[in-house]
């Protein structure tokens, strides 16, 4: 059966290239991954699939879809690309970050952190504290109540 992606819907979690992002930040995304899938309707296209680096900076139609880059701009090259236009939403002692436009249509979010527990910190606050959902509603354009 063939899957349908959705450039408006379908939100890529892009981690960077090489052997210690796939090694430490592919699972992190792979647990982003799960919780936007279970955040999503009945749409088949409202979906994560998690991804590289390279497919992002090296597809045309990349740019047309919602995307969160999980490590920092180090080891990711989609977050080297993003991260000085992006807001910060969040930071804990210069260590975590999450980064996200707050208003209008915003697509990108970028959490990483300056080594690898960091990245897995701003994973779970992404998660815990409501950055996720937020940026679902916006992709997905959800009225919260």
């Amino acid at each position: 059966m063939a899957r349908y992606f959705d450039i408006r819907s379908t939100v890529l979690v892009v981690v960077g290239h090489g052997l210690l992002p796939e090694e430490v930040d592919r699972p992190v995304a792979y647990e982003l991954r799960r919780a936007i899938n279970a955040r999503g309707r009945a749409a088949e296209s409202e979906v994560g699939v998690v991804l590289t680096d390279l497919w992002m900076l090296n597809n045309e139609m990349a740019e047309f879809f919602p995307a969160i880059a999980v490590g920092g701009p180090g080891v990711n090259a989609f977050t080297a690309q993003i991260y000085e236009q992006l807001p910060l939403a969040f930071s804990k002692g210069q260590q975590v970050f999450i980064q996200m436009e707050s208003e209008g249509a915003g697509r990108r979010a970028a959490v990483w952190g300056m080594d690898d527990e960091g990245t897995r910190e701003g994973i779970r606050i992404f998660l815990s504290d409501g950055f996720l959902d937020r940026f679902l509603d916006r992709v997905w354009r959800r009225e919260r109540p």
